[in-house]
């Protein structure tokens, strides 16, 4: 019960750092995508049903605090809402994507629903993850903070009627994966000392000696 209530704390702390993470000019104007990350290691520690309400708090509270009403966005980025979006470089996009079209194409509590799905792929690759293994959930971190991105940037153009996916798009979104990917390790070792302090027991430790041992 400490440990869940510490996730949830770490997590709060991972939406306020969001919005001082700095941009990262020389990679594509990417920048680490920290809650998601925060997220992913959260959802390899915990039982299923914890991950969904995880999912939800998260998912709600990024929802409640980036979207932005359809009349502001246009007046920010005129063609948001027409799809008449011209990327004329890479900062532009980045731009683009991470402000008005995001959140002005974008459903109250769609990211709930990507959240629920991609934790539970990462419920999939738990028990590696407990057994101390961190070689693939690291991998899946990555990838799964690339699906996150991708599939809120095909449900918005889906939204808008039209599908626009410049080049520079697909580099903010590997870049942004591979820095968040980067940074799953130090998230994944927080966590261990958090479950140790907290008495909450992440790996199996033990487990199989335990269970061949020879009776007494």
């Amino acid at each position: 019960m400490i440990f869940t209530a510490l996730l949830f704390v770490l997590m709060g702390v991972s939406l306020i750092l969001q919005d001082f993470i700095p941009v990262f000019d020389w990679a594509y104007h990417s920048r680490i995508f920290i809650v998601p990350v925060v997220f992913f290691a959260c959802a390899l520690s915990v039982p299923y049903p914890v991950m969904l309400t995880l999912a939800f708090a998260t998912g709600f509270v990024w929802d409640a605090r980036n979207m932005v009403n359809p009349d502001y966005a246009e007046k920010l980025l005129p063609g948001a809402m027409s799809g008449n979006l011209h990327f004329g470089d890479i900062g532009q996009a980045a731009l683009q994507l991470e402000t008005a079209v995001p959140h002005s194409g974008a459903s109250f509590g769609f990211t709930i629903f990507l959240y629920a799905l991609l934790g539970s792929l990462m419920q999939g690759i738990r028990p590696l993850f407990r057994r101390g293994r961190w070689e693939l959930p690291v991998l899946m971190t990555g990838v799964g903070t690339f699906l996150l991105l991708l599939l809120d940037y095909l449900w918005i153009n889906f939204r808008r009627g039209g599908f626009v996916f410049p080049v520079e798009v697909w580099y903010y979104l590997l870049t942004t994966a591979l820095l968040s990917m980067f940074v799953a390790p130090l998230v994944f070792f927080l966590i261990d000392c958090l479950a140790k302090l907290s008495g909450y027991r992440i790996r199996y430790t033990g487990l199989t000696n335990r269970r061949w041992a020879p009776p007494s």
